[in-house]
């Protein structure tokens, strides 16, 4: 039988933990204002957030509390993820390219995707949120309502990043200026960065 009250706790648990931008959301900002596809980008965005919330309530978040040097492993390959968004945004701010990208976008570039992609499931925020946190409260719940547990987390997911990418859409409008653009890319780079560093911080005091 549907459990109601787990589905809820689920969607609202989620929900308040989404509505903290990190940096997968900054990303898929970043890539709705250049006019990706909505549609692709919230099935990236909410695809990733339901085999992450899976992996987590089916044990994985439990794995990772007893076997450290896993998260150790994880954790230091998200600050290079991380480090190398920031990279690429960055370059993009000094040669102010984004605002040029309408062609590449025309031409069918792919490589969009794959950035999103790759941040949705990498990311330690994400993996935080979804395996550690929504995976740790849906596993300690009985089999059948930690399945409308883990569905309600999903919708609020798919509720979320279909908020956000309009959000940006209805932005895009305003930033017609390469200077407009820079500005987003530095930004970008500012929360990829922090982001790192707030999580090389934490894994010296693990070390």
């Amino acid at each position: 039988m549907l459990d109601l009250s787990a589905a809820v706790q689920g969607f609202l648990l989620a929900l308040g933990l989404f509505i903290c931008p990190g940096p997968k959301d900054v990303l898929v900002f970043r890539e709705a204002l250049l006019g990706r596809s909505r549609a692709v980008l919230v099935a990236i965005s909410s695809g990733s957030d339901l085999v992450l919330i899976a992996v987590g309530v089916l044990g994985v978040s439990a794995a990772l509390e007893t076997f450290p040097p896993l998260q150790v492993l994880l954790q230091a390959a998200g600050i290079a993820l991380l480090v190398g968004h920031a990279m690429h945004a960055a370059r993009s701010a000094s040669r102010g390219s984004a605002a040029h990208t309408a062609s590449a976008i025309n031409a069918g570039d792919g490589s969009w995707v794959r950035r999103v992609l790759v941040m949705s499931l990498g990311n330690p925020a994400s993996w935080l949120d979804t395996v550690v946190i929504l995976g740790s409260v849906g596993a300690a719940l009985p089999a059948s309502a930690s399945v409308t547990f883990s569905v309600g987390a999903v919708c609020a997911s798919i509720v979320w990043f279909t908020a956000w990418v309009s959000l940006a859409r209805g932005a895009s409008h305003w930033l017609t200026s390469t200077m407009s653009w820079r500005i987003v890319d530095a930004g970008t780079t500012i929360a990829m960065l922090g982001m790192a560093l707030w999580l090389a911080t934490d894994l010296v005091a693990r070390l």
